[in-house]
């Protein structure tokens, strides 16, 4: 098996069991490390790859592809494309190549969209499955759907608009989400209503990388740093002090309970595999939590607020422009009103 970087060879497993590397600078930040081994390639990062089983409709996704529910069948099958970098699988006889194959391209399997997203169904028939949702990471209930003017990340969750409109205010850069429009036309129209009628709302965001720029989650970036025996926070704070500093900030204010390694992470240069920083902060659908004592997941040791008022001394952010706001739309009055309290907090304990 050979991986690539679009048509570059990267690596191939060999008949014996050992790997033959082609080009050193390539290799996944996960695998650049000292003795490299097949088990590695294999098992801690092509298994990897796949979508979760933990992932909403990810078993109905699998049925329609005809695929068993195993991560390296999966991978195989896929070719372990994806949306987030231009990694790719095949083996040493295929005939197929980058440019034939990638997602930025080419027209992407619609059926299995409306099932990643609604759970519908589709007995689907086609030898070639060409589909990220098989490789697109996360457990909520998403699809990518491919408009006119790129692609989109669509899901279920509305509280992505009131956390966008905030960040906006304070000028945190982070991915714009919006309501979604033309869902209609690709999604089953009976799960839709199912939806609607819970009180949730379909809402959409661009996709940030490109065949120039990929991402890397913080999760595989820090089993880089521990192949370097390097503290994951500390470099990803000196690497963008100023990113990390306002997701601080940024997930205080929100009282997101939800960052975790798979949801923010780095931009790295495609054919360099050179990180230029943190890529905008996303995934806010669990913010606004009850539980004001929430600890930070990207600062070790310290509550959200101690983070964010660490962060806030270094940038001075202009926090109190959230009390010029209206209450933004789909947020309750009770959850607005906690929101600017956490605010008047950070002002008060970041001044001391």
């Amino acid at each position: 098996m050979l991986l690539m970087m679009k048509d570059r060879k990267v690596l191939e497993t060999m008949p014996d069991g050992s790997l033959k590397i082609y080009n050193k600078q390539l290799v996944p930040f996960a695998l650049q490390k000292e003795d490299l081994t097949y088990e590695d390639f294999i098992f801690n990062w092509l298994a990897v790859r796949p979508l979760s089983m933990g992932r909403t409709n990810a078993k109905n996704i699998l049925n329609n592809a005809n695929i068993p529910q195993t991560p390296l069948t999966i991978a195989r099958t896929s070719h372990a494309l994806n949306l987030t970098d231009c990694y790719w699988v095949r083996e040493e006889n295929e005939a197929i190549t980058w440019e034939s194959n990638n997602f930025y391209d080419h027209p992407m399997d619609e059926e299995y969209a409306d099932t990643a997203l609604t759970g519908t169904p589709h007995a689907i028939n086609k030898e070639r499955i060409h589909t990220p949702e098989l490789t697109a990471q996360g457990v909520s209930a998403k699809c990518w759907i491919q408009e006119a003017d790129g692609i989109y990340l669509y899901k279920v969750g509305k509280r992505e608009l009131p956390a966008s409109k905030i960040l906006q205010q304070l000028g945190i850069s982070h991915i714009l989400y919006e309501k979604a429009e033309l869902y209609q036309n690709y999604l089953s129209k009976e799960r839709l209503e199912e939806i609607e009628q819970s009180g949730e709302i379909i809402v959409k965001s661009k996709l940030i990388t490109s065949k120039k720029v990929s991402i890397v989650s913080f999760e595989e970036f820090a089993v880089w740093c521990a192949n370097q025996e390097k503290d994951e926070f500390e470099e990803a704070r000196s690497l963008d002090p100023e990113r990390y500093y306002e997701m601080q900030i940024a997930d205080y204010i929100l009282n997101n309970s939800d960052r975790h390694v798979g949801n923010w992470g780095f931009y790295f240069v495609t054919d360099e595999n050179r990180i230029t920083g943190l890529y905008p902060l996303m995934d806010h659908d669990h913010a606004f939590d009850e539980n004001e004592n929430l600890m930070s997941q990207t600062w070790e040791g310290k509550t959200l607020l101690e983070a964010a008022a660490c962060a806030q001394a270094v940038l001075k952010l202009p926090l109190k422009s959230v009390f010029k706001m209206e209450r933004p739309e789909c947020l309750s009055n009770r959850e607005w009103k906690a929101v600017k309290t956490r605010v008047q907090t950070l002002l008060e304990k970041s001044s001391r």
